[in-house]
Formats: structure tokens, sequence, C-alpha cells
């Protein structure tokens, strides 16, 4: 009795008072029983006292972990490119593009942000408008996150997604953490309201290794490799017409694909 009330007044003080203790039946053995020559006896007589902490998940839940500071990138986070830059380059990341297409890339924010989801599904919707344009999608997440994400969305499409876990690929193209006013903008929240409220886009569980904090942006690179257009996002609700990056390539688009 005593060491079932001391474990109940461990639980408590771990703030796990509402964890319910298994009772056993008085047939029941608190323990697995052997036989006299050291062999389990009948599993029938009791399997043992269960674990009260079984069903707990340890560790910091993932949407209260992407609010932590990630570790930097293997590089430094470099100065912005320039509407004339040449585009900077990458064994995952190749520019001119191998298959001599321009290119519009989409460094998202994090999966499961709604603003992020938005956006790639408007880049899904003109990836399969203009075939002649390669339109890649960057993400920081895990594999996994990443491929579990896009299959929540139906696919990706058309578009190329590369995952970029460390953040080497943002931090070459200027894009490294941002501030509390480019995240917790009282206005993000109302336009996150909006956003879900008129087109339904409530966005979902964060990605593993996403971070709020990461700055996600957009840039357009011709056949050359010359950036013509883009830059980071100015905020959370950014919002960013990818039909100007088309129309910066050459192509003809229409003033649809923005946030809201």
């Amino acid at each position: 009795m005593f060491s079932k009330l001391a474990t109940k007044v461990a639980l408590h003080k771990a703030g796990l008072g509402n964890v319910s203790l298994p009772a056993f039946s008085k047939s029941e053995p608190s323990y697995t029983s052997r036989s006299k020559d050291g062999n389990n006896a009948d599993e029938s007589q009791g399997a043992g006292f269960a674990n009260p902490f079984a069903n707990v998940q340890w560790g910091v839940p993932k949407a209260l972990a992407s609010w932590t500071t990630p570790p930097p990138p293997p590089n430094p986070v470099r100065e912005v490119p320039q509407i004339g830059d040449k585009a900077q380059s990458n064994v995952k990341l190749k520019f001119p593009a191998i298959d001599g297409r321009p290119c519009i890339v989409v460094f998202l924010r994090f999966c499961g942000c709604p603003f992020t989801e938005k956006m790639f599904l408007a880049m899904r919707s003109l990836s399969n408008r203009h075939p002649s344009i390669h339109f890649i999608a960057v993400s920081h997440c895990t594999p996994t996150a990443t491929a579990d994400w896009l299959k929540g969305l139906g696919g990706a499409w058309n578009v190329d997604v590369v995952v970029d876990q460390s953040r080497e690929l943002y931090a070459m193209w200027g894009l490294g953490i941002s501030n509390w006013g480019h995240v917790l903008h009282p206005r993000n929240g109302y336009n996150q309201y909006l956003l879900g409220k008129k087109e339904g886009v409530w966005g979902s569980v964060v990605g593993e290794g996403g971070c709020r904090w990461q700055v996600g942006g957009v840039y357009a690179v011709d056949e050359r490799g010359i950036v013509k257009w883009g830059g980071p996002m100015k905020s959370v609700d950014d919002q960013i017409q990818l039909e100007e990056g088309v129309r910066a390539l050459g192509f003809e688009g229409q003033n649809q694909s923005g946030v809201f």
C-alpha cells in the first residue's frame, strides 16, 4: 500500500497526477513469478507490475521544438542575391539547370505552415500551366516529414522537391533566422485566420525538423543561371505573387497566386 502511495506522490510531483495506476486482483501477483528451477512460471499468473509511464511520450513535442533556435547551418548566411547576379549553385541545386529550363525556386518556411501550404499549392498549379519552367521547392524538414506533408497535399505533381535539412542551401541564398516581428506580428495571426476561413487552408502538424524562425524566399532564375526576380519573405504572411516570377522569365502569368 505504501509503495503505491509513494508512486502516486511521485507522479503528482512530476506533473502526471492524472496517470492512473493499474489495479491487480488478490490472485494476480505484482511481479513475475519464477519456479524453483529458475524458469518463468505460467504467464497466466501475471505479467508483472505494469509501467505507468508506458504510454507517456517523452521529449519535446514537435510543435514546441519548432519554436527553438536551430543549430547554425554548415556555411555562413550569404548576402541576398540581387537581380542580375549569378545564382548560387550547389550539388543539390545546380544552376544553370541541367535540363536547360529557367527555374522558379521556392524555399519553404516549414512543412505545416498554412502560408507555406498556400504558396506550394499555387506553385504546383503554375507548374502544370508552364511546363517550360522548372519549379523547385526546398524543404528543411526531414525527408519523411516532407514526404508526409506532400502526400497530405496530394503530391508534388510537376514540382521537384529538394530536402535541405542542414539549411545549407537556405544560407547560400541569404535566408537565415528571422526575428520576433517577422514571426509574431499580430497581423500574421489575423491573416492566418482569414486564410483558413476564406480558402480552407489551415495548415497541418509541424513537420519534424521544421523551424518557425527560418526565413523563406522565392527566386526566378533564367536558363543561363542569372537571378531575374525574387528575394526573402518580408514576413510570415508575405503575399508573394509567383506569377511575377513567371513574367520575369519571359512567360505570361496571371496575377492570382498571392496568399489572399
